[in-house]
Order: C-alpha cells, then sequence, then structure tokens
C-alpha cells in the first residue's frame, strides 16, 4: 500500500509521450490497475497522467501535489515530473490521507486578525530535513540548486535572518505540528507559516512538510510609514502574485489541451494569456524591487561570494530562455574564481537581468559572453552580447527609471538597470555600459573584493 512507503524511497514510474505507464514501481503499479488501468496501456490516475504530461510539453521539471482516490480513501500525493526526451520521469515523494484531519491554520489566523491570501506555496522536507520538493509562489525563489539544502539555509533564503525562524526550526527537529508563525521575507512581505510531519499509517515520520500563505496584516503604526516599498511591496505585491500565479498556470493547461482539444486559435489565446501574465508578474517583482531600493534605510547583506559560480549559475538558469534563440553562453571556466563581498541573491538578480537582456536584444544564433576578473579593490563582472549595441550619448540614460530607449513590445519595464544600478551602488560598487568588442553592448558590474 502506498501510505507504507517512506519518503525516503519515492514511488517513482515513467510515462510515455502518448501517456502509456511504461514503468512503475509496485505501490503505482498496484494504484494504476485499482483506477481501472491495464498493463502497458495509458495511465489510469488523472492527476498523475496530467502531470506528465505537462511536464513533457513545458519540457520543465515540476513538482507539485496531486489528489487521488484509492478504495475509499482519498489521498494527496506530494510529486515530482522531470521531462527525460519523450519520458515523464515521475517521482512520489510524499502522501498524506485526506481524511486523517490534519489541522489547517485558518482558524489560527482568525484568532490573529490576519486575512490569509489563498495561496497553495508549500515546501516538502525529507526525514533528515533536507528540501526534497517546493511548489507555489516560494517555488519561483528556490532555483534546483537549492534542493537537497538543509530547512535552516532555506528558511534563511526565504527570510534573511534564520534567527526569526528559530521556533520553526526547533519545531520541527522535534517532528512537532506548528501552526501559523509569522515572519516577514526578504523583500518585506509578511508570511505564515505552518508545519507537520508527515506520519505513515505504521506511526513512522517519513519527512516534513510546510504550508505558508502570504498575509495581509491589520493596519498599524509603521515608523516607515509614508516611505516608498510598504504599502506595494510588503502588502499588494504578495497579493497580486497569487492571482497571476493561477493565471499563469491555467492558461499553460488550457493551451496545453491537458483537457481535451482545442480550437487552435484557442490555444494560442491561451499561450497569449499566459505570456501577458509573466510581463504583470515581472512587473509586479520589479515594483516591489524599485520601492525598496528607493528606501532611504535600504542596505544589502555582505556575503562572502565567487563571482564564477554565480555566472554559471545565471548561465544554467537561462540556458533554455537563450536555446529559443540558438544563442550560447559562454561563462568562465570551472578553475577561475574571483572572490568578492556583496549580497548573494542580489547579484544574481543584476546578473539575470544583465543576460535576459543580452538575450533578447542579440541576434538569433550568436553569443553572450559573461567574464569575471579583478581589479585593484573591486572583483568584475563583464556581459557582453554580439547585438546593435547601445550609442555612447545613452550610456547613462539607459539606467535611468523607465527607461527603454524607444524600445516598445519586448516584454520590459524600463526598471531593470534601473533597479541594479542602485543595487549595485549599495553593495558598494556601481554597473557601467560601454561598447563590447565584438560591437555590442558591454555592461561592468563592480563590487568590492573585501570588507569595508
Amino acid at each position: 500500500m502506498i501510505t507504507r512507503t517512506p519518503l525516503s524511497q519515492p514511488i517513482r514510474g515513467d510515462v510515455g509521450s502518448d501517456g502509456q505507464l511504461i514503468f512503475a514501481d509496485a505501490a503505482l503499479r498496484r494504484l494504476h490497475h485499482r483506477a481501472g488501468g491495464q498493463e502497458g496501456g495509458a495511465l489510469a490516475i488523472p492527476g498523475l497522467a496530467a502531470l506528465a504530461a505537462l511536464t513533457l510539453r513545458l519540457k520543465m521539471r515540476l513538482s507539485r501535489a496531486v489528489r487521488v482516490a484509492d478504495e475509499n480513501e482519498d489521498m494527496e500525493l506530494w510529486v515530482e515530473a522531470v521531462p527525460e526526451g519523450d519520458i515523464a520521469k515521475l517521482s512520489i515523494l510524499s502522501w498524506r490521507a485526506l481524511s486523517a484531519g490534519i489541522p489547517t491554520p485558518e482558524g489560527d489566523l482568525r484568532e490573529q486578525h490576519f486575512k490569509a491570501i489563498d495561496a497553495d506555496s508549500a515546501l516538502l522536507f525529507d526525514t533528515s530535513l533536507r528540501l526534497v520538493s517546493a511548489a507555489g509562489d516560494v517555488a519561483m525563489q528556490l532555483e534546483r540548486v537549492d534542493f537537497g539544502k538543509a530547512a535552516s539555509d532555506i528558511l534563511q533564503k526565504i527570510t534573511g535572518d534564520v534567527r526569526r525562524t528559530q521556533p520553526i526550526l526547533d519545531a520541527m527537529n522535534a517532528k512537532q505540528a506548528f501552526a501559523a508563525v509569522r515572519v516577514s521575507t526578504v523583500d518585506h512581505a509578511e508570511m505564515l507559516i505552518s508545519g507537520h510531519p508527515q506520519v505513515m499509517t505504521n506511526g513512522d515520520i517519513s519527512g516534513y512538510r510546510c504550508d505558508l500563505h502570504f498575509a495581509l496584516l491589520p493596519k498599524v503604526a509603521d515608523p516607515a510609514a509614508g516611505s516608498p516599498g510598504v504599502l506595494f511591496g510588503r502588502q499588494l505585491a504578495p497579493v497580486l502574485r497569487q492571482p497571476l500565479g493561477r493565471i499563469i498556470a491555467n492558461a499553460e493547461t488550457i493551451g496545453s489541451e491537458l483537457n481535451g482539444p482545442i480550437r487552435e486559435n484557442y490555444a494560442l489565446y491561451a499561450k497569449d494569456i499566459a505570456n501577458a501574465a509573466r510581463h504583470l508578474s515581472a512587473l509586479v517583482d520589479d515594483l516591489g524591487d524599485l520601492e525598496a531600493v528607493e528606501r532611504p534605510n535600504f542596505a544589502t547583506a555582505r556575503d562572502n561570494i565567487e563571482l564564477g559560480d554565480i555566472t554559471r549559475r545565471v548561465a544554467g538558469l537561462l540556458a533554455l530562455k537563450a536555446a529559443d534563440h540558438s544563442i550560447r553562453i559562454v561563462t568562465p571556466t570551472d578553475d577561475h574564481k574571483v572572490p568578492a563581498v556583496a549580497e548573494f541573491r542580489r547579484v544574481l538578480q543584476i546578473l539575470l537581468n544583465l543576460v535576459t537582456n543580452a538575450i533578447r536584444y542579440s541576434p538569433d544564433g550568436t553569443e553572450v559572453f559573461i567574464d569575471i576578473a579583478i581589479e585593484e579593490d573591486f572583483a568584475l563582472v563583464m556581459v557582453s552580447d554580439q547585438g546593435a549595441g547601445i550609442d555612447e550619448s545613452d550610456y547613462e540614460r539607459v539606467f535611468e527609471k523607465f527607461e527603454r530607449l524607444g524600445r516598445s513590445g519586448d516584454g520590459g519595464s524600463g526598471l531593470g538597470l534601473y533597479i541594479s544600478r542602485r543595487l549595485a551602488r549599495a553593495m558598494g560598487g556601481d554597473l557601467t555600459v560601454a561598447k563590447a568588442a565584438s560591437g555590442g553592448a558591454k555592461f561592468t558590474l563592480r563590487l568590492p573584493v573585501r570588507q569595508t
């Protein structure tokens, strides 16, 4: 029976592009048969079949909860789907009986006068409290390299200070349930975290799950009230991200025709809707960052980072976007290392923006170069492209707020470079642009090499 399988031994299955269940562990095979499936036939569990089809359609790794009915019991499975060629690799990492009566945090939220936003973000940890899966809005903040990291590292990334979440870590280490613990995220949103151990029918604990809910606090006096970022960054941005995320997910489901064939023009409409929602979601993020960097007390962390590692992460995250245009991202070799002192998350954000712009404005089939170096007391990251470049008279103008140099319809907000330069200067560095040797644009990010 599925509920007796420990989390450390995921239930696996392979599904072909035609929906056929090619391979399945015994537990999944039994569930497939009880759902009316045949040996060698199409996967008969609708939620799993839809997830397999979606991961193959999008060519993306997906993790989410899937509800299934098994005899007289409804269950929620936490499933990871990975596309490998024409096969979707499914791994069931966790499960729970929905009839088990696991408490939800809604009552506690009302008692604390919170209005919870309808969110389904969740983090799933194994018995060693290491991240094995993430879904929802928070999943977008966690790169693939975060899987396998300790709960303390994950919570620190979300909140910026693990000391704020010590009660949560204490409960998780003690394998105790907790509800509606309030924390502030790194982008100043208010979040409620609830958690409970994953308990099997024999009483053994197979892992730990945390559910995260963005929340609106009752209006209280705030010493920063009236300064930029308080209203939008802390309250409106989380509210907007949730419906936008649902629009994107639903539009992709419609456009992928998972619920049945539709007219071709309707599928194209759905894709347009998903792209427009992504643009709005990016704009929400930009406006939140804009208000944050313009606060008088804005400051960044001082982490000891290695720029070669960050550039390779950026290249990995944007590899698919570049491949869509036959663009190759050239990064420093593994043995080329340049240390710097700056906030890891903000440096990653700046470089993602620079490389995304380079891909956007480069001709198909060209190359984007990321180089690193040390110059006196500064570490340098240089992003160059083979595009049309930027006129010297526009070198400063390109960093102005909402400036797009007359471009329209390219999906940009005109805020990325403005925010990136503000972040660079907040970290004791700078961001400049010049002409690349190839004739395109060359952006140089300068960061301190040592603590100041």
